[in-house]
């Protein structure tokens, strides 16, 4: 049979997503080179492998018997190609950095900007999100992350801690008056993510938030902030950001902040990649440099 290898991706995707679209923005193509490297496949193979519902895509029963063997070829191929990427001496090329909006204005942008004067053949993908990506699937070589994963094959290294407060507008905490601290959030607006990790809890301090009323949810922190400054609720931040938003306070400014640790992660077949070495020095040279702003904010300011 003459077919290739790699159109068990374009099948796997699918089987995965369960649509042609989804599986098309997964791979990075059109969904219409999805759809024809399937039908290829199941020409070549004789057999139908996947099924369209109104639900989208199915499975056949086919195709569910090469399933078990074609994520293991997906495995082996990803492997191959991080384990040759892992020996690579150059400063040059791709590489794949995943964190949140907030570590991404405040440190990994700058990083990356400062790294490419010295090295400019270096490029940096920087996806953006609380979701978090699949390193061994090389979704990402790099992961500047609050959760720090359990995978074996994963390098964890910590940069430090980042602080986080509650902060609302002066206009919101005068109508709605300020919480007692120890007492919960009941009867408040609370403005919050709709996909951060458990890992990253408790949230809003550890306040009780039984009774309390969900008036945003967003993963974009200065949309929250911006919220939040439009007297909308009490939203959690990290204090680099809050401290310095126009229109808000700390809602217990004398109260220490929650402080959660950040990590730097990447696969231990890739950690000896020349570009995988730089990016990583990188970042951690500017968490040593803003270390103070991260890990305390700026002064806070007082609701009057």
């Amino acid at each position: 049979m003459d077919w290739q290898w790699d159109d068990i991706r374009f099948f796997l995707a699918v089987s995965r997503a369960g649509s042609l679209s989804a599986a098309a923005r997964t791979l990075g193509v059109g969904h219409v080179t999805v759809g024809r490297r399937i039908a290829l496949l199941e020409k070549q193979l004789g057999v139908t492998l996947l099924n369209r519902s109104p639900d989208g895509f199915v499975t056949t029963s086919a195709g569910e018997a090469i399933l078990r063997q074609c994520a293991a070829m997906e495995s082996a191929a990803t492997d191959l190609e991080r384990i040759v990427a892992g020996h690579d001496a150059l400063l040059k090329g791709t590489v794949r950095v995943t964190t949140t909006e907030a570590l991404a204005y405040q440190l990994v942008a700058p990083a990356i900007a400062a790294l490419r004067k010295t090295h400019p053949e270096l490029r940096v993908d920087l996806i953006i999100g609380v979701r978090t990506l699949d390193i061994a699937r090389r979704e990402a070589d790099l992961a500047v992350r609050f959760a720090r994963p359990q995978a074996s094959d994963l390098i964890c290294r910590k940069l430090g801690d980042i602080a986080f407060s509650l902060y609302a507008s002066k206009r919101y905490l005068a109508s709605k008056g300020v919480p007692k601290q120890g007492q919960g959030l009941a009867d408040y607006d609370l403005i919050t993510f709709t996909g951060a990790p458990a890992a990253m809890g408790p949230f809003f301090m550890g306040e009780q938030l039984e009774g309390a009323r969900i008036a945003l949810r967003c993963d974009s922190p200065f949309v929250q902030l911006r919220t939040a400054a439009s007297h909308g609720g009490i939203a959690e931040a990290v204090c680099f950001l809050g401290d310095v938003a126009p229109d808000l306070v700390r809602v217990w400014p004398d109260r220490a902040p929650a402080r959660r640790p950040v990590w730097l992660i990447t696969h231990q077949d890739m950690r000896r990649a020349a570009r995988i070495k730089a990016v990583s020095n990188a970042i951690a040279e500017a968490f040593r440099r803003e270390r103070r702003t991260l890990e305390q904010g700026e002064a806070p300011r007082k609701a009057s």
